[in-house]
């Protein structure tokens, strides 16, 4: 077998542990090198999920030429400064959801993405999980007719004393944290214009824990709600021309139940192969071998459209 896929983690925290865990079920990836903004935290970090090298600092994890690819598990307002300059080193990057804060930033991304001729993705694990497959295929195949409304919720409740960059007025807040599962999901079911009707949001601490969104995308009607203040409620619901689609836990489905009238319900069931990280990291890995720059499941496009929806969303705000 050839040598694994070098991986360097830049961040410390809770998910960049569940992305360790799971790349070590992979067989073409090695978690080889560390780093994080606190060079105690990317030692407690190594301690418990031990690697090669721990760097004192991102910049150094960037320079070292055994690390070929790049998983970004830093705080949102990170991530597009991180991506580029990991491009930029010569690195592949695997980069956290949200991938940005604003579409300006992901139009940076991209040029950056092309003219180093490096591959990067957007974490957005719901894409890879073996029922996204099945589900697309099931709407694309037309048996349930045209889409003619989509719901997505994502809401669950947060202390109120929550520290850290989800209360920072910046990069904080429930429709950056949580809201990009379900923007991900509109993107990817509707093309089209989209046309913020009215908001509903309550803030707390500079930052939004409530979003009650109507909008349309194309010509369809979407309803979305994220909360840190209230749930837990992880649904999305697809009404079509002759039947609909219930999706619980959203952000990591692994059944759905689909309504034909006049018909008994169907219930698709497909558990995860290892665990819900392991889908985008062997999608990653190759499309890495291949050559590949760009993810035909999660292009840069998608990324991009993500951005402008929640772009559209935030302008609509009325603080």
């Amino acid at each position: 077998m050839d040598a694994p896929i070098r991986w360097g983690i830049l961040g410390c925290g809770r998910i960049a542990r569940r992305f360790y865990a799971s790349l070590k079920g992979s067989e073409h990836g090695l978690a080889y090198a560390v780093a994080g903004r606190d060079s105690d935290k990317a030692e407690a970090f190594a301690q418990e999920c031990p690697v090669a090298v721990v760097y004192d600092s991102l910049g150094a994890l960037l320079e070292d030429p055994n690390v070929e690819a790049i998983y970004i598990a830093l705080p949102h307002a990170l991530h597009a400064d991180w991506s580029i300059k990991a491009l930029r080193a010569g690195k592949a990057v695997l980069c956290e959801k949200p991938a940005v804060l604003t579409a300006q930033e992901m139009h940076g991304v991209i040029a950056c993405a092309h003219s180093t001729n490096r591959l990067y993705m957007e974490a957005m694990k719901t894409r890879f999980v073996p029922l996204h497959a099945r589900l697309m295929k099931l709407l694309d195949e037309g048996d349930l007719g045209r889409i003619q409304f989509v719901e997505a919720s994502q809401c669950y409740l947060f202390p109120d004393d929550i520290t850290g960059y989800f209360i920072d007025p910046v990069q904080g807040g429930c429709l950056y944290d949580e809201g990009i599962y379900c923007v991900s999901w509109l993107d990817e079911l509707l093309p089209g214009k989209v046309q913020i009707d009215r908001t509903n949001a309550l803030f707390l601490r500079g930052v939004d824990w409530y979003d009650n969104v109507q909008l349309s995308i194309g010509s369809v009607p979407v309803q979305l709600e994220v909360a840190a203040d209230r749930g837990p409620k992880s649904t999305l619901h697809i009404e079509c021309e002759w039947g609909s689609v219930d999706v619980p836990t959203l952000h990591r489905p692994q059944t759905a139940t689909i309504h034909r009238f006049g018909q008994p319900d169907q219930t698709l069931s497909a558990p995860y192969v290892r665990d819900d990280f392991a889908g985008q990291i062997e999608h990653f890995q190759d499309l890495l071998l291949a050559g590949k720059y760009e993810s035909p499941i999660m292009p840069l496009a998608a990324s991009l459209r993500c951005a402008e929806i929640i772009d559209a969303i935030r302008a609509s705000w009325q603080r």
